[in-house]
């Protein structure tokens, strides 16, 4: 196993950049398994989705063009990388956005693929010049062994969604700016070096950074963190703002949203590591929110399919989304970077509700991981979860440690393969 294997693999609420097969337990390689599920060819892929009226039609339309045959997977360089940029400048350009890219043009080379930047101008002069970044990664996988990974929740989901909001934001622009990103060369081999595409546009920005004042990164929005569990919308990073974006949202029984600090996440043994293309922002003390409902079974399988998605849930994310953008647009005051971001009890609160629901309390159909070795564990950690979260108070640095350890230790089982067994996560 290699030194940072173990580190890695304590991530589940985020779009981690691990390699192909990284996901549930893998059989050993004598056990007889069946292969992965994988849907048959679209026997009728669209090939535009830019005159899509309804909402619901678009989303379903363009996660099944980008994660279609014809992009074989959107590896960055590739042939299918590019057809899908085209497809996502196409609809910029229909949805009435303006160039933000390179030379006149909405693209910005990588040394392998390119950037899609677009932009919707701010109503107000006088803070149009500053600008809120609405982020999502189009490449993926591409081929391996000849088996296409077609990425329809990571992240054909988050395109479509963040192409949904620009539709409405270019209807009725805010009184900042909005940069829509299309970023490439998320996955590996370029996550986390210069040639990711966020970390090279934060290297080369289109727009001069001092006018980026926050950004909202959107990774994986239309699945499940297992089957017959309605996964909540994780709005992750609001502890980076001097203040808060809370917008005033609806209960919608379609898509729960939690807010949760980027540590439960982030704060390995390691070090701290952002596993999205929020962390080019965020190192830059650029206020980041991150956008996600977190790691389905078929995330980086070939089994990551548009049928597999909630497109109800994408479509409820739209609206989430877009009231986020939109707090943010708007404030009198430029947002600003948050110095303090502590740990707080409401972020115990949300990870006592994700351990309660794996662990089948209340009716809840549970996850086979939070089984067997894992269980008393698991049941210990919701206990000292809900107590620090009910303590009316909020946590001290020590008990902020133990609510980040409680998270990665349940993030590397629902994430466990045969390089990480159960075992192993438990001692995180």
């Amino acid at each position: 196993m290699a030194p940072g294997r173990l580190l890695v693999a304590a991530c589940l609420l985020v779009a981690c950049g691990e390699r192909v097969g990284a996901g549930r337990v893998t059989p050993a390689p004598d056990a007889e398994a069946a292969p992965p599920e994988v849907a048959p060819p679209d026997p009728n892929p669209p090939t535009s989705c830019a005159g899509e009226a309804d909402e619901v039609a678009a989303l379903r339309c363009w996660v099944r063009l980008l994660a279609g045959p014809g992009f074989a997977g959107r590896d960055n360089g590739s042939p299918g990388g590019a057809a899908a940029r085209a497809a996502i400048v196409a609809g910029l350009q229909a949805y009435g956005l303006e160039m933000a890219g390179e030379t006149g043009s909405f693209a910005q080379p990588l040394p392998r693929g390119a950037n899609v930047l677009a932009r919707v101008p701010g109503r107000d002069p006088a803070r149009a010049g500053e600008h809120v970044v609405l982020a999502a990664h189009y490449d993926h996988l591409g081929e391996h062994g000849g088996v296409v990974h077609p990425g329809a929740d990571d992240n054909a989901s988050g395109v479509a969604v963040a192409l949904a909001v620009a539709r409405r934001l270019a209807a009725d622009p805010p009184a900042r700016s909005v940069l829509l990103a299309a970023f490439d060369a998320e996955e590996p081999p370029d996550y986390r070096t210069p040639t990711m595409g966020s970390e090279y546009f934060m290297a080369h920005p289109t727009v001069a950074r001092e006018q980026l004042v926050a950004v909202v990164c959107l990774d994986l929005l239309g699945g499940d963190l297992w089957d017959g569990h309605r996964s909540p919308l994780y709005v992750m990073g609001r502890e980076t703002f001097a203040r808060r974006p809370e917008p005033a949202l609806a209960d919608d029984p379609r898509l729960p949203v939690r807010a949760m600090h980027l540590r439960l996440v982030e704060d390995l043994p390691h070090g701290r590591q952002a596993f999205s293309d929020h962390g080019a922002f965020f190192q830059r003390e650029i206020p980041s929110l991150f956008v996600s409902t977190g790691r389905s079974p078929h995330y980086h399988q070939p089994s990551d399919t548009p049928d597999t998605l909630k497109y109800d849930k994408m479509l409820a994310a739209v609206a989430v989304v877009e009231a986020h953008v939109r707090v943010l647009a708007d404030m009198p005051d430029r947002p600003a970077w948050a110095r303090d971001q502590p740990v707080r009890a409401a972020d115990a609160a949300v990870l006592a509700e994700l351990l309660a629901a794996g662990l089948g309390e209340d009716g809840a159909r549970g996850t086979d991981e939070f089984t067997g070795l894992a269980r008393a564990r698991l049941q210990a950690d919701l206990v000292r979860a809900r107590a620090l979260a009910a303590g009316g108070r909020e946590p001290s640095e020590s008990e902020a440690r133990e609510i980040v350890q409680i998270s990665l230790r349940a993030q590397c089982l629902l994430a466990v393969d045969s390089e990480m067994p159960t075992a192993a996560c438990l001692l995180l």
